[in-house]
């Protein structure tokens, strides 16, 4: 019976399961570490080669650069990039096609647009703005200059002239000067106008010390509409001249009482009487007549303007 009872009964089948799946159910422990150990084997190996390719094309493009800069070529390779990068810009069209200047008016168009240095038909973007800027704040007149490009194919000069403040006189030759003393262009009577401002300066870098002078002679309007040119010494201190030829000596220091004694005085006389008001020492005023000969010349001038 035992047997008959045995005999019925079936064992069980075992499942196969493939080591190359070691995700099915029932494979056993042992197999699944062996293939996770291979995978990770061949990745590394894989990475391991591509690192090692990497470094091998760095340090060849290493060597071809370091080459290059030892035989001088680098600037060469450089160059040629950036030429090839220009044509084929320009082929697609990113030329000059204008240059507009504004602002012009006792310069010269073409003066100016030689200083800018920029032409048609030039690369679009290789225009050397700063450059231009530059050498257009050079030229005579010029204050202050500006230099754009204006998409897709302008560029664009923008100009603000100076303004003459006084005449300077350098070596009996009158030139139209800025504020800060910077010489414009020689005096020419046919086209250059004098404003009712304006006043001849001559001396030592005069212009540029003006406002040590004129901020106390304005206060005196009087004597600021007599008054044709000034004079700075080396040591600083100013002279005036005056419409009838009277020299004003003026003290260095302290000169808006010296120009309020020569006010008053104006009010009471005729100033060009006087060759010289000397006003340099403080505690007195010395006048040296004008003679008759120099008096008849001086009265003969005012009569004729």
């Amino acid at each position: 019976m035992a047997k008959n009872g045995a005999k019925g009964k079936q064992p069980a089948k075992l499942k196969r399961v493939s080591p190359l799946k070691p995700g099915l159910r029932g494979a056993s422990r042992l197999v699944q570490s062996r293939v996770h150990a291979g995978l990770r084997s061949a990745t590394l190996s894989r990475s391991s080669m591509l690192r090692f390719t990497g470094s091998v094309a760095f340090t060849f493009l290493a060597l071809v650069l370091l080459a290059l800069w030892l035989g001088g070529h680098m600037s060469t390779v450089q160059s040629s990039i950036s030429d090839f990068k220009r044509d084929r810009l320009m082929a697609m069209g990113f030329t000059i096609e204008r240059i507009d200047v504004t602002g012009e008016g006792r310069l010269n168009e073409a003066d100016v647009r030689a200083a800018v240095g920029i032409y048609e038909g030039d690369y679009f973007f290789g225009a050397d703005l700063k450059r231009a800027q530059r050498n257009t704040e050079s030229l005579p007149w010029v204050d202050r200059a500006v230099v754009r490009r204006l998409w897709p194919d302008r560029i664009v000069v923008q100009l603000v002239e100076t303004t003459p403040y006084a005449l300077y006189q350098k070596d009996g030759v009158l030139h139209l000067a800025a504020q800060d003393g910077t010489l414009i262009a020689p005096f020419d009577p046919r086209i250059d106008r004098v404003t009712d401002s304006m006043r001849v300066f001559i001396g030592d870098n005069p212009v540029a010390h003006a406002g040590e002078v004129t901020e106390d002679l304005k206060s005196f309007e009087q004597l600021w509409n007599e008054t044709d040119a000034l004079t700075r010494h080396s040591s600083g201190r100013w002279d005036l001249t005056l419409a009838g030829g009277t020299l004003v000596k003026l003290p260095k220091d302290n000169l808006f009482p010296a120009l309020s004694r020569v006010s008053a005085l104006a009010n009471t006389t005729d100033l060009s009487r006087f060759a010289i008001i000397d006003l340099r020492l403080s505690d007195r005023m010395t006048l040296t007549p004008m003679t008759e000969k120099k008096l008849a010349a001086s009265e003969q001038v005012v009569a004729g303007a």
